[in-house]
């Protein structure tokens, strides 16, 4: 997703015009595929306000950008990039103008070949589908982030549940081209009820119990007790009958984060303890001597192959 203010920003030193400035930054990413063909340019008086220059100026750019047949602007629509009639042999003679250009002012062969190594990275990097995946525990919100990316080859940034609505106003312009809005399923009534006019690119999440769980349970002598913590919310009924069809001679109890006065009761009777990663830490840092795993550590395979199917 491409921060406009940052990749088009003016300077304001400098003696070359700002309508050139923004007309050479625009093209910039045309030719990169910063901006992809037919992605909607931001609203004139948007880009200015963010720029810091005229109204005017935005005008004037985008009106040179049309005559170049880079843009078009539809009326009701907006400016819209149009790269299909381009001509290649220009771009080639653009391209080789400003690596000599380059060298000329020396820069060396090796610094040219570097950064033109860097921009094709870069360039990888932005044509893969952008997505949101939104968290309410950090470090786990990371991990399953951090999969989703891996796995999916798209680009994630993590946003916090109690930050999204302050998030989608604030980027409102650049949400149009996301791909997706992505959480698991214990926030995914939340997230839709936040993001009520982005419903149909909300995609909800299940995630799967660690392998190391299931032998933790399976190596218990008949009649153990296994704790589970969770929240309220997040309903462990799935987790329960799990273990009652994997292990049905231990006895399983819940036990849930806003009564922690029956908490006391775990150290006297459990044998192991499965809680939900979004409460391990607390958990952890009750230093009982009981073996702690976490419920679930991982989106589920099938969900996952499903989300590439749906991006791509």
């Amino acid at each position: 997703m491409i921060h406009y203010a940052e990749v088009w920003k003016i300077n304001k030193d400098s003696k070359i015009p700002y309508t050139d400035q923004l007309v050479r930054n625009i093209r910039w990413s045309i030719f990169t595929g910063e901006v992809r063909w037919t992605e909607k340019l931001p609203p004139i008086r948007v880009l200015a306000d963010e720029l810091g220059i005229s109204i005017n100026t935005v005008r004037n750019a985008y009106k040179r950008l049309e005559q170049q047949e880079l843009v078009v602007t539809r009326p009701h629509i907006g400016t819209i990039v149009q790269t299909e009639s381009m001509d290649k042999k220009k771009l080639e003679e653009e391209l080789v103008t400003s690596i000599k250009n380059a060298i000329y002012y020396q820069l060396s062969v090796d610094e040219v070949r570097s950064i033109v190594d860097k921009v094709l990275k870069e360039i990888e990097e932005s044509k893969k589908k952008s997505v949101i995946f939104v968290y309410e525990e950090k470090n786990i919100g990371h991990r399953f982030a951090m999969q989703i990316a891996r796995e999916a080859d798209v680009q994630v940034e993590e946003v916090h549940l109690d930050q999204l609505r302050d998030y989608l106003e604030e980027h409102r312009d650049q949400i149009e081209h996301l791909d997706a809005i992505i959480t698991t399923y214990f926030q995914y009534a939340q997230v839709r009820s936040i993001a009520r006019s982005y419903q149909p690119i909300i995609y909800g999440m299940t995630v799967e119990v660690a392998p190391d769980v299931m032998e933790a349970l399976q190596s218990l002598e008949s009649g153990s007790v296994a704790a589970v913590i969770c929240k309220k919310e997040e309903s462990a009924d799935g987790f329960v009958n799990l273990v009652h069809r994997m292990c049905p001679d231990l006895d399983v109890e819940v036990y849930y984060e806003d009564k922690r006065s029956g908490w006391r009761k775990i150290a006297q009777k459990a044998s192991v303890i499965c809680v939900s990663p979004q409460l391990a830490e607390k958990v952890r840092q009750c230093d009982w001597k009981i073996p702690v795993y976490e419920m679930w550590d991982r989106i589920n395979e099938q969900s996952m192959n499903m989300l590439k199917d749906y991006l791509h």
